[in-house]
């Protein structure tokens, strides 16, 4: 018969805690890395769009084409 009331379960709980903490870093890793990639290319849109408007000549505040 198998006693696991002792150092085994101590053991597996810490697996079980360190398994979840290692889990949540990566998933916050993961998370943190996609919010830089989507923050620089909406950077980077703006910018282009903002180079675009300037070559077609729209130099009026707010960027809208005159009337």
């Amino acid at each position: 018969m198998n006693d696991y009331s002792g150092l085994a379960a101590g053991l597996s709980i810490g697996a079980l805690i360190v398994g979840l903490i290692i889990y949540l870093g990566v998933l916050a890793l993961s998370l943190w890395i996609g919010y830089v990639i989507i923050r620089t290319a909406v950077k980077n849109g703006i910018l282009r769009a903002d180079e675009e408007r300037a070559r077609r000549g729209f130099h009026q505040p707010g960027g809208y084409p005159p009337r």
